[in-house]
């Protein structure tokens, strides 16, 4: 009977704190750069329900989330304040926190009100590193919470909480959160980190990429081309029209330097012939090649034969980074071209041929007999 009026206690505060608290946007941590700090205007949009992970009561809490904007009504974030128990076995919390997402629905920042700060076992307060700690698992979309149900999480083993040794790796009075989970999930804060993970990571995230769907714009699409962030970088590229390649070429080889191996590849695969031939952009690719991964270099072999000829000559600086299939794309290509293109690389074959420290210095030998 204490533990239900304690739950009904829970649950009015929030209710109680639903109708008080209004977020000032300023987050605790925040992996984007300051567009928290341009916002003026913030709407709310819909709202997403949260089930209660207690075996108990079960209980569903209902949450808003906002729009949030700049002076200009430019969409920067969605937001929403958090306010939910945290239940293990009939004992409950209240965790109050401020989730910021980016416009893809992707986890950028939290932040707390001071007042109420987040509790873990025996509601001892979060430390400073705890709080960096949540930050970094919350940032994390695959973590290993993802995969588990709590149930997973915690061996079976009652503890007494007198028992103060072992009770600071306890989280409740289930048991000792399992190894494995130890390094993700804050010490004696694993019912309250998995709580948050699956409240920001959960159905709200669809939610969100179908409302941004509504507020797709081509201005918008620019603006994500341009930012630093790759995950907005490689939703622009999906949604840019092959004809506006050559009028973005700069911003996307600047993409390309620096992003990661998957967007890469997207841009190789999806830049038009009419543009990769152009020999200054040509050289921008083709000079990339030995700082790039061993996929993307495999494309560029594979678009030698619509990039203008001057890559020829770049890539024969670079004939030991080939594996043995990029060098017998590499010769097959050299089949073809113009006698007065070959003579100006032949000397760069050679020296490879007579490499040693080359495995596959062979493949170079042969097609130098072949080909005089």
């Amino acid at each position: 009977m204490l533990k239900f009026l304690t739950f009904i206690s829970v649950i009015l505060s929030i209710m109680e704190l639903n109708g008080q608290m209004k977020s000032d946007y300023n987050p605790m941590f925040f992996s984007m750069n300051n567009e928290w700090k341009e916002i003026t205007k913030d709407e709310s949009i819909f709202e997403f329900t949260v089930k209660s992970l207690d075996t108990i009561y079960n209980t569903e809490i209902a949450h808003t989330v906002k729009l949030l904007s700049n002076n200009a009504g430019e969409p920067k974030l969605f937001f929403s304040d958090i306010e939910t128990t945290v239940c293990a076995d009939g004992e409950c919390k209240i965790a109050n926190i401020k989730v910021y997402w980016n416009l893809l629905g992707n986890y950028v920042g939290y932040g707390i009100y001071p007042e109420y700060p987040l509790t873990k076992f025996e509601h001892d307060e979060f430390e400073k590193e705890d709080y960096a700690k949540l930050h970094k698992l919350l940032s994390d979309d695959n973590s290993i919470l993802k995969r588990r149900k709590m149930s997973d999480l915690i061996d079976k083993v009652p503890v007494a909480p007198s028992n103060t040794n072992l009770s600071k790796d306890m989280d409740g009075v289930s048991g000792a959160t399992k190894r494995e989970v130890k390094e993700s999930v804050v010490k004696g804060g694993l019912y309250s980190c998995y709580t948050l993970w699956h409240i920001v990571h959960g159905p709200v995230k669809d939610k969100m990429k179908d409302y941004m769907l509504s507020l797709n714009t081509s201005e918008l699409n620019r603006y994500f081309l341009y930012t630093p962030y790759k995950d907005y970088q490689l939703y622009a590229l999906k949604q840019l029209d092959k004809t506006k390649f050559k009028t973005h070429s700069e911003q996307i080889i600047k993409i390309f330097k620096t992003t990661d191996a998957l967007t890469k590849s997207y841009i190789l695969k999806k830049i038009p012939s009419n543009v990769l031939s152009e020999e200054k952009i040509t050289v921008e690719y083709y000079s990339t090649f030995p700082d790039i991964d061993i996929n993307s270099r495999t494309l560029l072999l594979k678009k030698i034969k619509f990039a203008n000829p001057i890559s020829v000559n770049i890539l024969s600086r670079y004939l030991d980074y080939l594996t043995k299939n990029q060098m017998e794309l590499y010769l097959k290509y050299l089949e073809s071209v113009p006698n007065h293109l070959y003579k100006k690389i032949k000397g760069e074959l050679v020296k490879m041929s007579k490499n040693k420290n080359y495995p596959y210095s062979y493949l170079v030998i042969e097609f130098l007999k072949n080909r005089k």
